[in-house]
């Protein structure tokens, strides 16, 4: 009754959101409570029309409304930890460090710093944004 939604008895992943289906597809912007178009419900919690979802899939890994991660990313995350382990970077750059928000787990932690790959130090999560960049070559936690 919360999220207005009609699921199967034996359904156990589902993750209730409030009117969950009472809002526009993030892809096409298609009505998803009237649409006729099969639903799919996301791990997060949102929705998007089953087709929707494939196309986007193909270049994207987030949700489009929360940014948190669609599925297990452990294969893609452990191929970025020997990717960075093999990478060195230049010594004024090495002790730096960057705040982040992790998307996956919603923390804020710190990361060294990297142009563009910053590991959650709580879940070991990539899915991440810088929200501070520090100037000082302070070490990191």
């Amino acid at each position: 009754m919360k999220c207005n939604c009609c699921l199967g008895i034996k359904s156990t992943s589902h993750k209730c959101l409030e009117k969950g289906l009472e809002m526009n597809c993030p892809i096409c912007c298609d009505d998803l409570f009237t649409s006729s178009a099969t639903v799919r419900a996301l791990p997060c919690g949102h929705y998007m029309h089953s087709a929707c979802l494939q196309a986007y899939t193909c270049s994207h890994y987030t949700c489009p409304i929360c940014s948190k991660s669609l599925g297990d990313m452990a294969v893609y995350f452990g191929m970025l930890d020997a990717l960075l382990a093999a990478e060195e970077l230049p010594e004024e750059y090495r002790e730096r460090c960057q705040d982040i928000l992790c998307h996956d787990c919603d923390r804020k932690g710190s990361s060294r710093f990297h142009w563009l790959y910053h590991k959650c130090e709580f879940c070991g999560s990539y899915n991440t944004r810088v929200i501070k960049c520090e100037t000082s070559n302070s070490s990191c936690s």
